[in-house]
C-alpha cells in the first residue's frame, strides 16, 4: 500500500503536509506504566491483555506479591468488612469459605487471578515508583523506579501513566508524644510481622476503624491485658448485607451443602451474589434522613445496647450523637463489642492516647501504665496527596492536591496529561464493594488509550473549567448524602469539617457515566499539526483487513447465505 502513490503518481505532500499511508482505524503503538499490582492493577492487566493491540503494559509493584492491601495487612483478625461474594471480580467468581472472608483467603484469591490469567508477565515486584515527570516535547512520562531488592534506580518512559496504588497504601506512624521513647514492641496494622506472637502480653491497640476493631476482637482472647481508646463514637453495624449475615449480623462459614450448591448451580450462586449486592446498594441508604437510614441507625443502636447492656459507659462513648450510620465507612465489627466487655480489657472512653513513655503510656488520669506492645491501627495518610512527585506543565500534583484535592471524577487529574487513576478524589468510594468499579475504571482508561492510538493523539488533559464545574456540582449535591454529616472519617482526610471527597451520587450513576469517555471534557493535542492526519490514505482498516464492509445491510446467518447461494445456482 505504501508503494501505491509512486505507482499511480498520486501526490503525497504539499506545503509540508504529508499523507500517512495507512488506513483510518490503524492503532499506533502506545505504552503505559501502571503503579501498583493490587486489585486495580490486576483488573487493568487483565482487560488490556484481552482487548489491546500494539500496546505495552508495565506494572511496578513495591511489595513482594500482588494484591496490595491484602499483602500489606496481615494482622490478627484481618478480614473483609463487606460480604465476600461482592468482593471479587465479576469475571472470576470464587466460592468463599465465610460470609466475611479473612485476609489469607483474599490474598490467595488475587494470587490465583494473577496466575490463572497470566498477568505476572506484566508485573515487576519489589519495584517502587519514586518520581514521575511529563516531557511535553516527546509526549511521554519519564518515570524513576527503585528496585527494592538491591536499591538501584533506573528510568522508564511511557505514553500513559496509570496510578493504581490504592487509597490505603500510605501508612504513617501517628504523631504521639514519646512514641520513639517506648522500648517495647511497636507495630502498625499495615506492616504487621507475621511471626509476632503477643500471647500473654500486655498490649495497647490504638484505633477504632475496621482494623482496630478486628485487632481488638482477635487479640483480646490471647493477651494478658488489652488497653484501647474510644475517642469518638462509631456505629457498629452489620448493615453491609445484614439480611444475609449470621445472627446479629455476625460472620459465618458457608456449609458444605451451600458451597456444593453454588458450584453445581451457578445461576443460584449468581442470584445470591446479586441479592447481597442489592442489599448494599439501596440508593436511599446513602441519603440523609430517609426511612432506610433511620432504620439502619435503630438497628445498630439496638445491637449495641444489647451487647453493652451492662456497660453504659461503653455504650455512651461508642454511640454517635451527631452523625448517622454511613457517615463513616460501616463495619460489622464482629466480636468487638464482646471483646471490650471482658475483664482483661481496659477501655478509655471519650479519650485518646496522647503520650507514650519508655515503659508504656500515660492514661487520661495522668497515671503511668506499663505495657509490652502497642499496635497502631490508625495513621493512614488519606489526603490524596501522592507519596512521590508527579510533575507536568510546571505543576506538582502533590502541591495541587495539598491545596485542593479535586480531580476529574476520580479518573484524571488537573494539568496532568495522559495521567489516569483508579479511585482518585471524588470517585465513588462510599457505597458497596470497590471491585466491580475497578473494571469500570479499567475499561474507561483503555478507551482513552485506544482513542490516542487511533487518532495519533499526543496528550489528553482534563479541562480546568470542566473540573471546576464538576467540583461545584459535587460539593453542593454531596450535602444531601450521609458522608457529609459531621463525623471524622478518612473520606474527609481525618477531619470533621472537610467536605467528603466522594462522588455525589450512586454507584449505578457513576458506572453509567464512565461507561464511555466524554472526550469533549479534555484538551486534545495531536502528534501532528494537522488533526486529521490520522485519516490516512482514505481507506478504513475494515476495507483491508477482511472485515465485512457491507455491515450496514445487516449480518447474515450462514444458513441464509447458503440458501441464497443455492437459489442463485438454480436460477432464482
Amino acid at each position: 500500500m505504501e508503494d501505491r502513490p509512486r505507482v499511480y503518481g498520486w501526490p503525497t505532500s504539499k506545503n509540508g503536509y504529508t499523507i500517512q499511508e495507512v488506513p483510518s482505524g490503524t492503532k499506533r503503538f502506545r505504552k503505559a506504566i501502571v503503579i501498583g499490582a493490587g486489585a486495580s492493577g490486576l483488573s487493568f492487566a487483565k482487560f488490556q491483555q484481552e482487548r489491546m493491540i500494539d500496546f505495552e503494559c508495565v506494572i511496578y509493584e513495591k511489595n513482594d506479591e500482588v494484591s496490595g492491601t491484602w499483602t500489606e495487612n496481615r494482622y490478627p483478625g484481618c478480614a473483609c468488612d463487606i460480604p465476600s461474594v461482592t468482593y471479587q471480580y465479576p469475571w472470576e467468581l470464587k466460592i468463599w469459605s465465610r460470609f466475611y472472608a479473612y485476609a489469607p483467603e483474599i490474598l490467595e484469591y488475587f494470587k490465583h487471578v494473577a496466575d490463572k490469567h497470566g498477568l505476572r508477565k506484566f508485573i515487576k515486584l519489589q519495584h517502587e515508583v519514586i518520581h514521575a515527570q511529563w516531557d511535553n516535547q516527546s509526549g511521554k512520562w519519564c518515570v524513576k523506579v527503585r528496585n527494592l531488592t538491591d536499591g538501584t534506580e533506573f528510568d522508564d518512559t511511557a505514553d500513559v501513566l496509570v496510578n493504581a496504588s490504592g487509597i490505603f497504601n500510605y501508612w504513617q506512624w501517628p504523631n504521639i508524644k514519646g512514641r520513639k521513647d517506648f522500648k517495647g514492641i511497636v507495630v502498625h496494622s499495615a506492616n504487621y510481622p507475621t511471626d509476632l506472637d503477643l500471647a500473654g502480653k500486655r498490649v495497647a491497640v490504638v484505633g477504632t476503624g475496621a482494623s482496630g476493631l478486628q485487632l481488638t476482637a482477635a487479640l483480646q482472647p490471647v493477651v494478658s491485658h488489652l488497653y484501647t481508646w474510644i475517642r469518638s463514637g462509631t456505629w457498629i453495624t452489620s448493615s453491609f448485607g445484614s439480611t444475609f449475615a449470621g445472627p446479629d449480623g455476625g460472620n459465618f462459614q458457608y456449609s458444605k451443602e451451600q458451597k456444593e450448591k453454588f458450584i453445581h448451580k451457578p445461576d443460584v450462586y449468581l442470584k445470591y451474589i446479586k441479592d447481597v449486592e442489592k442489599s448494599l446498594s439501596d440508593p436511599l441508604a446513602v441519603l440523609k434522613n430517609t426511612p432506610i437510614t433511620h432504620y439502619a441507625q435503630e438497628f445498630s443502636l439496638s445491637l449495641m445496647k444489647d451487647k453493652l447492656r451492662d456497660h453504659p459507659d461503653l455504650l455512651e462513648a461508642l454511640t454517635p450523637t451527631t452523625f448517622p450510620v454511613g457517615c463513616k465507612r460501616r463495619t460489622p465489627g464482629n466480636g468487638y463489642l464482646e471483646a471490650i466487655t471482658q475483664s482483661n480489657v481496659t477501655t478509655y472512653c471519650k479519650a485518646s492516647l496522647d503520650e507514650l513513655t519508655e515503659e508504656g503510656f500515660i492514661d487520661p488520669n495522668g497515671n503511668k501504665v506499663e505495657i509490652d506492645a502497642i499496635v497502631f491501627a490508625t495513621g493512614f495518610n488519606t489526603t490524596w496527596v501522592p507519596r512521590f512527585p508527579i510533575i507536568a506543565n510546571g505543576k506538582n500534583l502533590q502541591d495541587i492536591y495539598a491545596e485542593n484535592a479535586l480531580s476529574y471524577m476520580g479518573v484524571a487529574a488537573p494539568y496532568m496529561p495522559n495521567y489516569f487513576t483508579f479511585y482518585g478524589p471524588y470517585s465513588p468510594i462510599g457505597q458497596s464493594s470497590v471491585l466491580p468499579m475497578m473494571d469500570v475504571f479499567s475499561r474507561w482508561i483503555l478507551q482513552m488509550i485506544e482513542k490516542m492510538q487511533i487518532e495519533d493523539i499526543k496528550s489528553l488533559t482534563p479541562k480546568k473549567t470542566v473540573i471546576e464545574d464538576y467540583g461545584e456540582h459535587t460539593k453542593l449535591l454531596i450535602k444531601r448524602f450521609v458522608w457529609d454529616a459531621p463525623c471524622r472519617s478518612w473520606m474527609k482526610a481525618g477531619s470533621i469539617e472537610t467536605p467528603p471527597s466522594s462522588y455525589a451520587g450512586t454507584r449505578t450513576q457513576v458506572m453509567e457515566l464512565l461507561a464511555q469517555p466524554r472526550f469533549e471534557d479534555f484538551d486534545i493535542e495531536y502528534k501532528n499539526q494537522n488533526r486529521w492526519q490520522w485519516l490516512g490514505n482514505g481507506f478504513s482498516i475494515h476495507d483491508v483487513d477482511g472485515s465485512d464492509n457491507t455491515w450496514f445491510w445487516g449480518t447474515l446467518k450462514e444458513s441464509i447465505v447458503a440458501k441464497a447461494s443455492s437459489e442463485q445456482k438454480n436460477g432464482f
